[in-house]
C-alpha cells in the first residue's frame, strides 16, 4: 500500500439485482435492528468470550465463495457468502470476523447435515456463530446471508462516491476491513482462494482481483457477473469495483502477456494516456529482477476518486490509485504527475510478489511488504529511467525514514502487535522508508546478485503462501554467510539509528587505522539511552597517497578498528561508501572538513547528499552548531546539482518556525534572498524552451522559499498576478507551478482574492483544482480571512475529505497556527462525526507544530482522554508530545547559534 502519503491504496465495487434482490439492499437497515433484537432474545448464554484480537485458529477456511449484491446508489449492500471449512475439533461455536454486517440467515453443513446457528454478539470485530449442535472436526461449510454498509464518507471496507453525478461502489480491506464486506477469517495468514459473483446494473462494470468468466442478464436491468476463482488470498488483498468505468487497454506484459488495463471514472479515459503506456513496461522489469513471471491472469488498474489513508493498493490483479496519482489531463502531466506515478506504480506491482504472491503470517511483519516494495522503486526505476537519479532520492528517502526514527516513541520495524491500535501503526515511515534503507545496505553488503538470489529463493519457497521474517532471514544467511540474519535482525528487533563516530588512529607500527564508536542517535532533550549497538556492515573508502581503496567491516561491539592502507596519512575517509548505510555519520580530526573541500568533489552526489544530510542531523545531537550547518548551505547553495541545493534549501527553512527571533525575522528574509534569490529570480515561474527536468522541479522548491520565507518582492508580485491569471486561464501557469503560485499569492493576498479562490474551489469539478485551491484557502496570514477559511471546513460546502487541508495548510504560518489548534478543539466532536477514521487518528499532530512546554501539557490535557477512540491514537499522540518536547529542547541548544548567524544580515 502507497501511502498519503510511501507510503498505497485499496478499493473494491459490487451490485446485485434490483426488484426483490433490491429489496433486500434497501430494507438493510430495518434488518440490522431486527438482528440486533433478536440478538439480544439470543440464543442462550454462550460461554466462550470473543477473542481479544485473534481468531482461536482452531477452524481453517478452504474456500470462500460470496455473492454480493451492491448498488452504489443505496446505502447498503446484500451478499451471501458460504466458506468451505476444515474444523479442527469438535466445536458448537465459531468466531469470524465481522463489522457494521447484520446476519440474516446461517447454518453450517457438516458430515452431509445441514446444522442451525444463531447469531452471537462480539463487539465491534466478531461475531460469534452458535450452533445447534456440536460440528465434528473434519470438512463442514458456513452458509450465511447478510447485509452490510456501502459507507459514504470513509474509504474503507466497502464504500461509494460520486464523480459528476454518477456513483462508484471500490473496496480497501487493507488491513482489517474485509470484515465489513464479509463475516471471514480477516486476519493474513488464512490464504485462501476466492470466488466472487457479483450483481450489478447492467449499465455498469465490475471488477475484481480475476477476470470475468461469465457475465448473464437478469432482466430487470440487472446483470450477474461471475469471476474466475483466485488464487490463495488473504481477505485483505480482495477487491471489487462497480459503475460507470471507462477501460482503457494498455496491452499486454510480461512472460505470460499479462493482459494490463487503466479503469477509469466515466469520461476520464484520455487521462489514463501516461498510465497506460508506462505500467506494462514497469511490470516486465519487475518480472525480470525476480525471475518469478507475474503471478495472476491480469493486471487492472483502478482509479478511485477520493482516498482517505492510503494513495493506492496492491489488491492482487487489481491494484486501486487515488485519481490524481493515476490520472492527469494533458497539462498536468508534469515531470513531478510522471515521476510520482511511476514510483507508486512500481511500489504496487512490485507487491504483487511481496505481500500478494508470499504473504507475511501477521501484522507484525508488514515490512515484508512494505520495506520490500518501497526498496524495489529506485532499483527499477534507476533501471527505467537512471537520468531521473532514483539512487540519489533512495539517500533523501533514508534521511527521511531516520528523522522518524531518532523519536523514543518510535516503532521497531518488527514491533509486536497486541491491539488494533498496533496494526494501524504499523503503516508508517519505519516499515516502509526504515526498512527500505535496512535492506538497501544489506544488499550494498552481499553484493546485488547473491541478494538478489536469496530473494528469489525466498519468493520460490513460500510461493502463494505465508511466511515471516525468520523465514526471510534464513534465505538471506544461505546467501550471504551465517552472519547475514543475526545483522538483519538488529535492526528489525529495536527502534533508533546508529551514530558511527569515525577518526584516525595513528598506530606504533605506520598502519593508520579508523577508530568506530556506535552508540543510539538521539537529539538534544531526548529521554533514550544512547547505549544500543547493533551488528553494522560499514564499508569505508579513502584515499592516501593518492590511491582510492575500499575496506569493511561488520561492526558488532561497541567499538572496532579497520586497519587501512600501511604508511601515509589518509588524505580523506568516507566512513559510509555509497551512502548505503543505515546511520549517521560523526567525522572527528577534520575528515568531514577533507570531504567537502572543493564541495565534496571526490564523492558521487548520492554520497553528498548523504553527508550533508549527516552534518544537518548532527545539529539535533549538538554535535554541529547550526551556525556551522547555516554557512555549509551557504557554501553549497551555489551547486549545479538540484539534490544538494534542495538539501541546502532545508537547512534554510529548518530554522524558520521556532529559532528565528520576531526581532531578526527581516535578516532571514535578507538571508534567503541573498543566498537563494538570484537563482530563484533567475528561473522565474516560466520554464525555458530546453530546459532539463531537473531545473523544472528545483523550480518549485526554491521558489517557494524566497517568496514564502524571503519575502521576494519581485517573486511575490509575480505570484499575485500568475494567480488571477490562472483563474481565468488553466495554462497560464505551468501545472507543476500551480500550487506554489497560489500558496504565494494566498501568504500575501487580500479578502478579495480569497473570494475568488474560494469561487473558483466551488466551481471546478476537477479535483486536482479544488485541491490546490482549498489548500490556499488555508494558507492566509490575516486573522480574519484565517477565521473564514476555517468556517468552510464544517460547513458541508466541500467534502470535509477534501476541505480538511485548509486547517492542515495553516500550521504552516506561526501566527495561525493557534488558531488552527483552537479550532481543532473546539470543533472536535464535530471533526470526528464527519472526518473519515483515518483522518481523524491524525488529529494530534495539529498541536505538534508547537515548540513550547505549555502548549504540549494543552495537547496532552485535551486528547488524553480522547485517543483512545482514535485509530493508532495513543501512539500519535505521544509522537506528538515528543516532538514539541525535542524542539523546546532544540531551541534552547541551537537559537543562540542562529541569532548569532542572522546578526550578519542585519
Amino acid at each position: 500500500m502507497s501511502g498519503t502519503n510511501e507510503n498505497g491504496s485499496k478499493e473494491l465495487e459490487v451490485m446485485r439485482s434490483r426488484a426483490r434482490r433490491l429489496g433486500l439492499v434497501r430494507c438493510g437497515m430495518i434488518l440490522l435492528g431486527t438482528w440486533r433484537l433478536a440478538m439480544a432474545a439470543g440464543p442462550g448464554p454462550v460461554e466462550t468470550a470473543p477473542p481479544a484480537l485473534r481468531l482461536p485458529g482452531t477452524v481453517q477456511p478452504v474456500h470462500y465463495q460470496a455473492e454480493l449484491t451492491i448498488d452504489p446508489t443505496a446505502d447498503t449492500f446484500a451478499g451471501t457468502l458460504d466458506i468451505e471449512l476444515l474444523v479442527g475439533e469438535k466445536t458448537s461455536l465459531l468466531w469470524l470476523n465481522a463489522t457494521e454486517l447484520t446476519i440474516r440467515d446461517a447454518s453450517v453443513t457438516s458430515g452431509g447435515e445441514r446444522v442451525g446457528s444463531k447469531p452471537v454478539p462480539g463487539g465491534e470485530d466478531f461475531v460469534g456463530f452458535a450452533f445447534d449442535r456440536p460440528v465434528s472436526e473434519g470438512p463442514a461449510t458456513l452458509h450465511v446471508a447478510y447485509t452490510g454498509m456501502l459507507n459514504k464518507n470513509e474509504t474503507n471496507g466497502l464504500f461509494r462516491q460520486q464523480e459528476n453525478g454518477d456513483w462508484y461502489a471500490f473496496s480497501q480491506f487493507e488491513a482489517t476491513d474485509a470484515r465489513k464486506a464479509f463475516p471471514c477469517f480477516d486476519e493474513p495468514s488464512y490464504k485462501t482462494p476466492w470466488q466472487l459473483t457479483l450483481h450489478v446494473s447492467r449499465k455498469n462494470v465490475a471488477v475484481s482481483n480475476t477476470p470475468v468468466i461469465s457475465e448473464i442478464d437478469e432482466g430487470d436491468g440487472m446483470k450477474t457477473v461471475r469471476f474466475a476463482v483466485t488464487k490463495p488470498l488473504p481477505s485483505y488483498l480482495v477487491a471489487i469495483g462497480v459503475g460507470p468505468f471507462d477501460v482503457v487497454d494498455a496491452g499486454r506484459s510480461g512472460t505470460k502477456n499479462t493482459p494490463v488495463r487503466i479503469i477509469t471514472p466515466k469520461g476520464k479515459a484520455a487521462e489514463a494516456r501516461y498510465a497506460a503506456a508506462t505500467t506494462p513496461a514497469l511490470l516486465a522489469l519487475l518480472e525480470q529482477y525476480f525471475r518469478i513471471p507475474f503471478p495472476y491472469e491480469k493486471l487492472d488498474c483502478l482509479a478511485i476518486p477520493e482516498t482517505v489513508g492510503f494513495g493506492a493498493m496492491e489488491n492482487a490483479g487489481l491494484i486501486t490509485y487515488r485519481v490524481p496519482l493515476i490520472l492527469a489531463k494533458p497539462q498536468d502531466q508534469t515531470i513531478s504527475f510522471e515521476r510520482a506515478y511511476a514510483n507508486v506504480c512500481v511500489h504496487e506491482v512490485a507487491h504483487q510478489w511481496f505481500g500478494d504472491y508470499v504473504t507475511m503470517k501477521w501484522w507484525d511483519d508488514i515490512w515484508l511488504n512494505e520495506s520490500f516494495a518501497t526498496w524495489m522503486t529506485p532499483k527499477i526505476i534507476d533501471q527505467w529511467k537512471p537520468e531521473w537519479g532514483s539512487r540519489v532520492d533512495k539517500v533523501v528517502s533514508r534521511s527521511n525514514a531516520m528523522g522518524n526514527d531518532t523519536l523514543v516513541t518510535a516503532r521497531k520495524i518488527r514491533q509486536p502487535i497486541e491491539t488494533r491500535h498496533d496494526i494501524a501503526n504499523a503503516f508508517d515511515g519505519i516499515s516502509y522508508g526504515k526498512g527500505a534503507a535496512v535492506l538497501a545496505m544489506f544488499e550494498a553488503w552481499m553484493g546485488e546478485e547473491k541478494f538478489r538470489d536469496g530473494v528469489h529463493h525466498y519468493l520460490a519457497a513460500h510461493a502463494f503462501g505465508n511466511a515471516s521474517a525468520d523465514d526471510f532471514l534464513a534465505a538471506m544467511s544461505a546467501e550471504g554467510g551465517k552472519e547475514i540474519g543475526p545483522a538483519i535482525s538488529t535492526f528489525l528487533e529495536q527502534p533508533g539509528v546508529p551514530l558511527v563516530t569515525a577518526e584516525l588512529k595513528a598506530n606504533s607500527d605506520s598502519v593508520p587505522s579508523l577508530f568506530l564508536t556506535q552508540r543510539r542517535f538521539l537529539p538534544v532533550g531526548s529521554t533514550g539511552s544512547a547505549k544500543q549497538t547493533w551488528h553494522i556492515p560499514i564499508r569505508v573508502r579513502y584515499r592516501a597517497a593518492g590511491v582510492e581503496s575500499q575496506t569493511r567491516l561488520l561492526m558488532t561491539t561497541e567499538t572496532a578498528e579497520i586497519s587501512l592502507s600501511p604508511g601515509a596519512h589518509p588524505d580523506w575517509i568516507l566512513a559510509n561508501e555509497g551512502e548505503s548505510g543505515y546511520y549517521r555519520v560523526l567525522y572527528k580530526g577534520g575528515f568531514l572538513d577533507r570531504l567537502l573541500k572543493d564541495g565534496g568533489a571526490v564523492m558521487s552526489v548520492a554520497e553528498r547528499t548523504g553527508v550533508v544530510g549527516d552534518v544537518a542531523a548532527l545539529v539535533e545531537t549538538g554535535d554541529v552548531s547550526m551556525r556551522d550547518a547555516l554557512n555549509l548551505a551557504v557554501l553549497l547553495a551555489k551547486d549545479n546539482n538540484r539534490h544538494i541545493i534542495e538539501r541546502t534549501l532545508r537547512i534554510a527553512a529548518s530554522i524558520d518556525s521556532h529559532l528565528v527571533p520576531y526581532e531578526l525575522r527581516q535578516s532571514y528574509s535578507r538571508f534567503i534572498q541573498q543566498v537563494f534569490g538570484e537563482r530563484a529570480r533567475a528561473l522565474g515561474f516560466t520554464p525555458n524552451p530546453g530546459e532539463d527536468d531537473e531545473t523544472r522541479l528545483l523550480r518549485s522548491r526554491i521558489i517557494a522559499l524566497v517568496a514564502d520565507e524571503g519575502e521576494d518582492p519581485v517573486l511575490v508580485a509575480e505570484a499575485a498576478k500568475l494567480a488571477r491569471l490562472w483563474l481565468k486561464d488553466r495554462s497560464a501557469v505551468n501545472s507543476d507551478l500551480v500550487s506554489t503560485v497560489l500558496r504565494v499569492a494566498a501568504r500575501n493576498g487580500d479578502r478579495a482574492l480569497f473570494d475568488l479562490f474560494h469561487a473558483e474551489a466551488a466551481k471546478t469539478h476537477d479535483r486536482r483544482e479544488r485541491g490546490r485551491l482549498l489548500s490556499a484557502l488555508g494558507s492566509f496570514r490575516d486573522e480574519a480571512i484565517e477565521r473564514a477559511a476555517l468556517d468552510i471546513v464544517l460547513s458541508g460546502e466541500f467534502d470535509i475529505r477534501e476541505a480538511d487541508v485548509i486547517f492542515w495548510s495553516g500550521l504552516d504560518d506561526p501566527k495561525s497556527r493557534e488558531m488552527v489548534y483552537e479550532f481543532v478543539k473546539k470543533n472536535f466532536d464535530g471533526l470526528m462525526a464527519k472526518l473519515p477514521r483515518d483522518a481523524v487518528s491524525d488529529l494530534p499532530f495539529v498541536g505538534g507544530s508547537f515548540c513550547d512546554k505549555a502548549h504540549a501539557a494543552d495537547l496532552e490535557s485535551f486528547f488524553k482522554h480522547r485517543v483512545e477512540k482514535l485509530t493508532g491514537g495513543p501512539r500519535t499522540l505521544a509522537q506528538a508530545l515528543e516532538i514539541i518536547s525535542l524542539c523546546t529542547a532544540f531551541k534552547e541548544a541551537q537559537q543562540p547559534s542562529v541569532i548569532g548567524f542572522l546578526t550578519q544580515y542585519r
